[in-house]
This record gives C-alpha cells, structure tokens and sequence, in this order.
C-alpha cells in the first residue's frame, strides 16, 4: 500500500501509524506537484519584487526587523538549520521521527509554503529508503514549530548528522550516498519552511493517542475480568444502553461489558457494588470520548497548513499556523483523562482485595504470616501517584524565548512526550488488575464458569506468569487479546 501527501489529501492516524511503525510508503501525486510549483513560483516572484518576507530577506525571531540578502539565507542555511539543531536527552524513538517527517512532507506539500518539490522528494525518500535522523527527544516549547527537532531532520536533507540507516547510526551523508540519494541544496525560505511547524510535536502524539485508544481497549478487558471475579452486580448495564443515556462512549463500553460477560452466570448478594465496579461506563466511556475528541483535534492538526510566513492569493503572509497549542491542550486533557482511568483501575484492585468483593478471603492470604496480594495493591499506587504527577497541565507551563516576541508557547511537544510515560505507567495498570482478577478467579473456580472473553485472558495470562517480567508478560498477553476481541464479541 502506498499511502498519498499533499494538496486536498486527508490523512488519518491509521495513516500515520502505517509510515511511522509499519514502513509504508509514501507518494505524492502529479496535482499536488502542481500546487507545490505553483506556490513556489508565487515566492519566486515576490521575491523578485523585493517584497519584505519574514525569514526571507529578513532576520529571525526578534531580528525581524533587519533586512537581509535572499540568496545570501540561502547560502547560509546549514548554518541557520545548525543554530536551530539543539536539544537533549535520549533519540526519539524511530516512529515519532517517521511520523514526524511524513506530516511535515505533508503540510509543506499542501501549496501555501513556497518550497521546491526536491525539499518534498528528500523527505519522502527519507521515508521510503528508511532513513531516520536521530533527533534529540526534548528541546521544543511547541511555537515558531518544534525548531530544534525538525533542525536535525533538516541537516539530515543536507547529509549533515547522523542517522540510523540498514540498523545502525551512521553518518547523513554516507547514508545518503549508499541509499542512492543526493544531499539536498537549499533555497530561500526552505530552511525556515522545514522547522516552522509544529510536525514533531503532532506526530508524538498521533502515535500517543493510538496507544491510548488500544489501551482503554485492554483496560475494557482487564475489567471483564474484574466484574467476574467480583461477581458484580451488573444490573446497571441494562439501562445504559438504552437511549435514556446519550453519551457515545458511555454506551459503547456498556454495549461490549454486556456482549463480553453474555451467558455467564452471575450469583451476586450485593445490592449496589463500589463506583468502582458500577460506574464503570460512565467513567471509562467519558475517557474513551475524550481521546476520540482528541483524536479529531491532532488529526485536524496533521492535515493543516504549519508555516510561517505563508503563501496565500499571491501574498506572503506572517501567521501563527506553527503554534501547538491545539495539540497542547487537547493531549493535556488526554494526560488527565488516563490519570483517571488509572485511578479507577487502582481502586478495582483495590476492591477485588476485600473478602466482601472476591468472595474468598483480604488479599487472598493464605496463613497469618502472609500478605497475600496487598503490595499488588501497594505497587499500583504507586502508580497511580506517578500519573497524577505526569497529569499536571504542560499548557499552564508556558515561558518566552526569542526575548518578547515569541511570548507565549504552547508547550505541545511536552505534553505528547508525557502521554507516551502515561501510557507506560497505565498499561502496567492494567496488567495488575488483570493479574488480581486472574488470582480470584483461579482460587474460586479456576475460571471454569466464564465467559468467552475472560476465558481467553486467563488462559493467556496462565502463561504469562511462568517466567520473568510478569507484568510485561501480561501487558502483551492482553494486547495479544485485542486482535481477536471483535470476533469474541460477535
């Protein structure tokens, strides 16, 4: 499959996911080289025209004042790529740079930034021919576009820096020559139009949000099980489907709770469990809502114009189209809505402890100079109190750079970094509520009155916990889960 950039062309998280993870290729079409042209014919002409364009035949950031030669910023643009290179900390990961590289392919080749179809076929190359700049993972305050990132996805163009090539790091410019590529020659305004936007940013939390989105679906897993080791009271799953309630999420979780538990046999003697057990649509559906609302936002965001200054009815226009804040305030919400859910997980753990919910025994103690599983309980926690730290809002987080012209930032790039280390700490969450629940039922009947889908769980977690790295092993034993869910559930 190869999956099309540019001109009026939409691309989705799939997309994404696709280029960044699974190395598809990418292409862009004959229309959209048209536009691409034709926007750089308009700089062209404008430039010509001695017309003043930030970054063009000006200086940057607070030197925008200052007039400057046009071919001389062109001349001088693996200087100005290598000013803007910094930032720290480990490599991004190889996808967040994939994925990074294809939206900004993306944006650039939509026909408002004046860059040359040769800056597009670079970066798809880069792409195709697996090619991945190695980018410092923090450095962006997410406004005038992640700078420092995309700087070192620029210089590898130019055969400058390193990247990772046929699975080592190794230098751009004997990559480039191996890979059959030629470095990239720039010209006026294409250093600027590569690092001003905000791709790195939207790319990291493209990437978050489809982990989010499988992780509430393990989540809804994990609590099958919890609801049949509890033998909850599963009364209130009968109305919530019904229209007497309107949210989509809500409704969701309910429809596939029910599908999931149909024909087991509950015996319960509690007339209303803990919110913990009861609340279980309203709270994971208003979270699985919330992502998907977030999901619409960044994808709007990847297919969106992300420059500055712009081409637009024959004029260079000075815009604020490289500000994170979309992606800042929606992934901050996304952050705060898994410390949620993660609370609610801690508290199911919490529940299936206590003789009065597993129907056995506090903590399946077995002797008095036992603890049973109460540091389960203890370890998520911990947990817990690690997400409600990583939940604290980037957005509120904002601090001036480039004296007081660039005074207020998004901090978008923070935030998509921070999903990823929620989604660490929720999926290991979820392993231990899967784990709890996996005890009761093996100790009150070793599962053998389940439903389909716990059945499987147990059978997969059985497994998983011979050897080292439990946790781990049950993070991938549920995730092993999901590709067969739809069918269990038919």
């Amino acid at each position: 499959m190869v999956i099309e950039l540019g001109g009026e062309v939409k691309i989705s998280i799939s997309d994404v996911v696709k280029v960044a993870r699974q190395y598809e290729k990418v292409t862009i079409s004959s229309k959209v080289r048209d536009l691409i042209n034709s926007s750089h014919d308009v700089l062209s002409r404008l430039v010509s025209s001695n017309v003043k364009i930030y970054g063009v035949n000006t200086g940057l950031g607070e030197l925008y004042n200052i007039s400057v030669n046009p071919s001389e910023v062109a001349e001088k643009s693996v200087e100005l790529l290598i000013d803007h290179a910094a930032g720290v900390g480990d490599p991004a990961p190889d996808d967040w740079v994939r994925g990074a590289i294809m939206i900004r392919a993306h944006q650039l080749s939509k026909g408002f930034s004046g860059v040359r179809e040769e800056v597009i076929d670079s970066m798809i190359s880069l792409l195709n021919l697996n090619i991945t700049p190695i980018v410092p993972k923090f450095g962006s305050v997410g406004a005038s576009g992640d700078l420092a990132p995309l700087a070192h996805i620029a210089l590898a163009l130019l055969g400058v820096g390193n990247v990772k090539f046929r699975g080592k790091v190794v230098d751009a410019h004997y990559a480039l020559k191996e890979a059959g590529m030629s470095e990239l020659k720039l010209s006026y305004k294409e250093a600027l139009a590569l690092i001003n936007g905000n791709s790195y940013s939207t790319s990291v939390a493209m990437l978050g949000l489809w982990d989010s989105l499988m992780l509430v679906e393990s989540a809804t897993v994990a609590m099958v099980m919890a609801i049949e080791a509890s033998g909850s009271n599963t009364s209130y799953l009968k109305s919530v489907i019904n229209p007497i309630r309107l949210h989509h999420g809500e409704k969701h979780v309910a429809d596939l709770i029910s599908r999931a538990i149909r024909g087991v046999n509950f015996t319960f003697n509690r007339l209303q469990d803990p919110y913990s057990l009861r609340c279980i649509p309203q709270v994971l559906g208003s979270v699985l809502d919330l992502i998907n609302w977030a999901v619409g936002i960044v994808t709007d965001e990847s297919n969106s114009v992300s420059d500055n200054p712009i081409l637009f009815n024959g004029e260079a226009l000075s815009t604020c189209y490289f500000h994170g804040q979309y992606i800042a305030l929606s992934i901050d919400s996304v952050n705060i809505a898994l410390s949620v859910l993660g609370n609610l997980i801690e508290r199911q753990i919490m529940q299936l402890m206590r003789r009065e919910i597993n129907g056995v025994g506090n903590y399946l103690v077995n002797g008095p100079w036992r603890v049973g599983l109460m540091l389960t309980q203890y370890t998520a926690a911990a947990l817990v109190g690690r997400l409600r730290e990583l939940a604290t809002p980037s957005t509120v987080h904002n601090i001036p750079t480039s004296g007081l012209q660039e005074d207020v930032n998004s901090m978008s790039a923070n935030s998509a970094i921070k999903l990823h280390d929620v989604n660490d700490v929720l999926s290991r969450l979820i392993a231990l509520l899967a784990y709890a629940s996996y005890m009761v039922l093996k100790v009150k009947n070793d599962c053998r009155e389940c439903g389909e889908v716990t059945r499987v769980a147990y059978s997969m977690i059985d497994k998983a916990i011979d050897g080292e790295n439990i946790i781990n092993n049950i993070v991938n034993a549920i995730r092993g889960i999901l590709p067969n869910l739809a069918h269990l559930l038919e």
